[in-house]
Order: C-alpha cells, then sequence, then structure tokens
C-alpha cells in the first residue's frame, strides 16, 4: 500500500472511531427533543472534533480544538476570523487572508502558514470522502 494510501486509511479509521460513537450518543439523548438547532450545532461540533482528533499534531488542529473547546462550553455559535479591512500592501492582506483560513493561524509564523494550510486543505478531503461514504451507506 502506498503510503498516502495508509494516511488516508489511519486517518479514516480515526475519524470514524470518534464520530460514529459521538453521533449515536447526540441520537440517544436528542431522540425525544424537536430542537433540531441544538442537534445541528452538537453535530458540527462533533465532526469537527473528530477532524482535530484525527489529524494532531498540526498547528491548525491544535488552534481548532482550542476555538471548538471555548465555543462549545460557551455555547456559542462558529464565527470567522475577521481581517482588517484597511490593510494598505496586497501581499499583507494576502497573508492576512491565508492565516484567517487557517484555525488558530494567528500563532502560526508566516512561513508555516502554508504548509498548515496544504495539510488542513488534504484533512478536510479527507473528511469530506469519509462522509461521503457513510451517506452512501446509509443511503
Amino acid at each position: 500500500m502506498e503510503p498516502n494510501k495508509i494516511v488516508q486509511s489511519i486517518f479514516a479509521r480515526n475519524y470514524l472511531s470518534h464520530l460514529v460513537p459521538a453521533l449515536m450518543k447526540i441520537k440517544e439523548n436528542t431522540s425525544s427533543t424537536k430542537d433540531h438547532n441544538n442537534i445541528s450545532k452538537n453535530v458540527k461540533y462533533e465532526v469537527d472534533m473528530a477532524m482535530v482528533l484525527s489529524a494532531q499534531g498540526f498547528a491548525w488542529s491544535n488552534g481548532l480544538k482550542v476555538k471548538l473547546q471555548r465555543e462549545h462550553v460557551n455555547n456559542v455559535a462558529t464565527t470567522s476570523a475577521i481581517i482588517e479591512s484597511d490593510i494598505n500592501n496586497e501581499d499583507e492582506e494576502k497573508m492576512k487572508n491565508l492565516i484567517g483560513l487557517v484555525p488558530g493561524g494567528e500563532e502560526i509564523c508566516d512561513e508555516q502558514v502554508v504548509n498548515e494550510l496544504e495539510s488542513y486543505i488534504k484533512c478536510l478531503q479527507m473528511q469530506v470522502n469519509v462522509l461521503q461514504c457513510l451517506i452512501a451507506e446509509t443511503c
């Protein structure tokens, strides 16, 4: 098996080992309630947390975990990073946009942003693949 496939398999296994039990717990706890907004928030939290737990060791992963835990405790809706609107330098603006895309990007040095963004995007792609497989199995 090629290394990329091994990484994808490990990611998928770790992702599902967290997500499936969490979703089952949500289902059990909310079978009698009709609060779809709360259910939706809990599912989003667990999907994002499964991503964090499946891709540990990256700065974006640590940043996302801190953000999720803070928002989950405070029960605050997810917000995107605010980027200053009065940026004069186009290169600075591009870098700030990249930093805003990476969870915890504000704490990453500029030289690491591109590498962190690349790993974040790859993990997002693997997450989508796993979720598509789950949907295909349940339909």
